[in-house]
């Protein structure tokens, strides 16, 4: 089809210009960030710069800056592209943002190494990871889920966005728990979704360990499909337990002291706008929102993006809370994995006045 067509092409060309780099929550191949007017001036209040991603983003801030609810928590909201974790948090430590939008397993390795860092409140809740195969890989037991499935992968190429990422970890998390050989498959860096998706189309690599819109991008193409979902997967049991993690928004210490009154405000806005966003007649207005900042530059863009909405919401993604269980699940996520050998504690990654609930 031609429209398919043009989304391989695209994504083909994307292979050899995208740097093969770990990002969190999609940091996906889209147009530039814009920054469209807030809803009203706002004077004498104090400015917040907010890390914000390609594609979807940091959806609650745009939401909430868009429809006022900064200047009437008491704060101007702005908001800064940064396309990964690590050079979030490097901006936030060095000064340029005052908001990094971060999964709870980078804060954790950060604090490990001496930040005084606090996650304040929860923005993607869910394991965004997948597992997407090629079509033309047959999985004798795939329909039998996990745990059997993963016997199927050894001896193939897995895709994952950069040796030693998360997303390696997470697919070795998954053979060690399904009691296969993590060290029975080749891993091969592919970048995030766009490339990854290049790389299975070429034949580089059968499966690839990535996020949406990937698996969307599957189901338009028919050239692949999702194996596994870390956002609905019931198995292995800690992964469940980490729902109530995922990523969050992120203060360093001193600021949270000095402004107390700016880290209520970041919650306040945040669950202000998780409630927007959840409530389905609101849909076409985020989706609106959303675009404005950063649109799905592809083919079928705007499907893919409504699509990602829709998984977000079907699986409780833009819940404004920080589950204290699900942190501790996390860190031992982290630990089993071999991620982290010396664990913070809770207390030290999460702010005291974060929602839990």
């Amino acid at each position: 089809m031609p429209q398919e067509t043009s989304m391989i092409r695209f994504a083909s060309a994307a292979l050899t210009r995208m740097a093969l780099a770990w990002g969190s929550v999609a940091a996906l191949a889209c147009a530039a960030l814009a920054m469209p007017a807030p809803a009203a001036a706002a004077d004498n209040l104090p400015v917040v710069r907010f890390q914000d991603y390609p594609g979807s983003g940091n959806l609650q801030i745009r939401v909430a800056r868009t429809k006022g609810w900064c200047q009437a928590a008491g704060i101007v909201c702005e908001l800064k592209p940064i396309p990964a974790a690590p050079l979030g948090l490097q901006a936030l430590i060095g000064g340029s943002i005052d908001v990094a939008q971060t999964p709870i397993e980078v804060v954790a390795a950060a604090v490990a190494r001496g930040g005084k860092l606090k996650t304040v409140v929860g923005s993607a809740v869910t394991n965004i990871f997948q597992i997407d195969a090629a079509n033309t890989l047959k999985l004798p037991h795939e329909k039998e889920g996990y745990p059997a499935v993963m016997q199927d992968f050894k001896g193939q190429k897995v895709g994952v966005v950069s040796r030693g990422s998360a997303t390696e970890a997470f697919f070795r998390f998954l053979m060690q728990q399904a009691g296969q050989d993590p060290d029975s498959v080749t891993y091969v860096a592919v970048g995030a979704p766009m490339t990854a998706f290049a790389a299975v189309r070429a034949g580089q690599v059968p499966v690839a360990v990535s996020w949406e819109p990937l698996g969307t991008m599957c189901d338009l193409t028919q050239m692949c499909r999702v194996v596994f979902r870390g956002a609905t997967a019931e198995q292995p049991a800690l992964l469940t337990q980490m729902y109530g993690a995922g990523t969050g928004l992120v203060m360093t210490d001193e600021e949270i002291a000095a402004h107390p009154e700016i880290a209520h405000a970041v919650v306040k806005i945040s669950q202000q706008a998780a409630a927007f966003i959840n409530d389905r007649a609101n849909e076409a207005e985020v989706l609106k929102i959303s675009a404005a900042y950063s649109a799905f530059d592809i083919p079928h863009g705007d499907e893919i993006a409504k699509r990602t909405l829709d998984l977000g919401l079907e699986t409780n993604t833009f819940e404004p809370i920080v589950k204290r269980s699900a942190v501790a699940a996390t860190l031992q996520y982290l630990k089993d994995t071999g991620q982290l050998t010396k664990l913070p504690a809770v207390d030290d990654i999460v702010w005291k006045d974060a929602p839990d609930k």
